[in-house]
């Protein structure tokens, strides 16, 4: 006799379920009874017979997310069970019939505004006509409720034609088309959602498009609280000419979601202050996404509990998916009952890391800079400061792939007593990882500074490319150049020029003009050019002379 309304968010959302009763003096099954759900914008409201019994809105289920203002379908089908409606009753026979009436769906009345526009037929025969959107006025009949907000063509519910009174000659229309320029949006508002939101713009541009952003919006912060930006079609989303501005999460929701298939570039942004519930604090990418002068701070993952594919507190990268990080800051990310405080890349994945820094990120287990399954290149790069609370891998654990790293600079970060603060390499089942060093700096870090670990059938491979310097004998420097067990004489990470803090080489460094110029990128970090003075430098830093 009793009657359960509820939601159950998919796993990604954190899997929350919430659900309410009415209880009948009878048995349900032997009567007709209406169900009714009233599905509205943040609110869903359960009646049966007209009776009100359960009601949701985003506050019931944080904080995970909110994933229901979306289109959905209804299935309707008989599950038997004791989840959710309760024990079966013991007098239950089967099989059992479940008998429908009726099913009616209500939309509201038809409010949209209304805009018309005129063309003369002054020709024979068949002719193309365009009609500009700017040629459109507003209608004197409007429906009750209409906005009065200009033709924004975020939705064309319909169109009509009308021809002028007492013709009688026929007009013949092959073909409609609506063709919206939608291949450049621009967002003016700060506003989570509506007209000129960032949210409407991912909605409203072409596949390949770009969004763009008012210069009005420099300094100011977009502020998502109903649910994560989902990118569902190729795009690049630019804010160079809204310097400083920022997606923040306020805590509780994921700002960006890549969907897989995609080619996402994203320019000139900050995002903060997300959280994700087992992965993707700041952005989930699942497709091919660039992020260039980008900052990701500030976000959070938590899990409910330790397993090996969750964390990426600022960025996780998924399955076969792509992730470039150029001219870009990581920093300040964290993950608790997880893996890569800045950064996780899954199985298969391809990762480019280039003048880019990655610092003060922290996992609660392993790789608090950087947790990588699959192939990574790190060019004229930072990895500093960043934490591993349980294991190896302060700087980054990497597993099953190869990761070239090439005139970068791994310094200051930690892992507990024991373990190694800064590269970690190795295999746990049949993976054969690769870790290869070539002009870099790895120094200053807790414990060893570099650790290749064989726990599986997979082999380990270390290997020098030749002019690394260590400040001490683990990494296995005995190429050409090779510099173990030496101090790199290193200031503290700060702003030295260009996009991203660095480490820069002091006076008297033994890092100085001590690379392979002929593996050297034509710039450092910040930009500068190299070589300068007598030689290539070592590390992301070009010492200027």
């Amino acid at each position: 006799n009793r009657v359960f309304g509820t939601i159950h968010g998919p796993g990604y959302s954190g899997g929350e379920s919430y659900g309410g009763t009415y209880d009948f003096p009878y048995s349900v099954a032997n009567d007709y009874h209406t169900f009714t759900i009233d599905w509205q914008p943040n609110k869903i409201i359960w009646y049966v017979d007209g009776i009100q019994y359960h009601e949701a809105d985003p506050a019931d289920v944080a904080p995970d997310q909110w994933v229901f203002n979306h289109p959905f379908f209804f299935l309707l089908n008989v599950a038997v069970g004791g989840n959710f409606g309760g024990p079966v009753g013991g007098d239950t026979t089967f099989p059992q019939t479940m008998k429908v009436d009726y099913v009616r769906v209500y939309q509201p009345a038809d409010s949209a505004e209304r805009f018309q526009a005129a063309f003369a037929d002054n020709f024979s025969g068949w002719q193309k006509v365009t009609v500009p959107f700017t040629s459109f006025v507003r209608s004197a009949a409007q429906p009750a409720g209409a906005p009065n907000d200009g033709l924004t063509l975020s939705a064309v519910n319909g169109y009509g034609f009308e021809v002028p009174g007492g013709m009688t000659s026929p007009v013949l229309i092959d073909q409609v088309r609506l063709n919206r320029n939608c291949s450049a949006v621009t967002v003016t508002t700060n506003a989570d959602n509506g007209t000129g939101s960032l949210r409407q713009a991912l909605a409203s541009v072409c596949d390949g498009g770009t969004i763009s952003f008012a210069p009005s919006l420099s300094g100011q912060t977009i502020a998502l609280s109903t649910a994560e930006l989902t990118v569902a079609k190729n795009v690049t989303i630019d804010a160079s000419a809204a310097q400083n501005l920022t997606i923040s999460g306020g805590g509780t929701v994921r700002p960006f979601v890549v969907n897989a298939g995609l080619n996402v570039t994203i320019k000139n942004l900050a995002i903060t202050n997300g959280y994700g519930f087992e992965l993707a604090g700041g952005i989930l990418n699942n497709g091919t996404l660039t992020l260039d002068h980008v900052t990701v701070a500030n976000n959070t993952v938590t899990t409910s509990g330790q397993d090996y594919w969750k964390g990426g507190g600022g960025v996780y990268s998924g399955a076969s998916s792509g992730l470039t990080i150029r001219n870009s800051t990581i920093r300040d990310n964290t993950v608790t009952g997880g893996d890569g405080g800045g950064i996780y890349a899954f199985t298969s994945t391809q990762v480019t890391i280039d003048r880019s820094t990655i610092s003060g990120n922290t996992s609660s287990n392993v790789g608090g800079g950087l947790r990588t399954l699959g192939d990574a290149q790190i060019v004229n790069s930072t990895i500093s400061g960043n934490t591993a609370g349980a294991w190896h891998g302060g700087a980054f654990f990497h597993t099953d792939g190869t990761m070239n790293i090439l005139n970068s600079t791994i310094a200051s970060n930690t892992s507990p007593s024991g373990a190694s603060g800064g590269a970690f390499v190795g295999t746990f089942g049949e993976g054969s990882p690769t870790l290869s060093l070539r002009n870099t700096i790895v120094a200053g870090n807790s414990g060893w500074q570099c650790q290749a670990e064989r726990a599986g059938s997979g082999l380990v491979t270390l290997a020098s490319g030749g002019h690394n310097l260590a400040s001490d004998g683990s990494c296995q420097l005995t190429a050409s150049g090779d510099k173990p067990s030496t101090e790199p004489q290193l200031g503290a990470l700060a702003d030295n020029g260009g996009p991203t803090r660095t480490h820069l080489l002091l006076s008297g460094s033994p890092a100085i003009s001590a690379a392979d110029a002929a593996a050297c990128p034509v710039t450092d970090q910040r930009g500068i050019a190299r070589p300068q003075g007598a030689g290539c430098d070592i590390g992301a830093v070009e010492v200027t002379q």
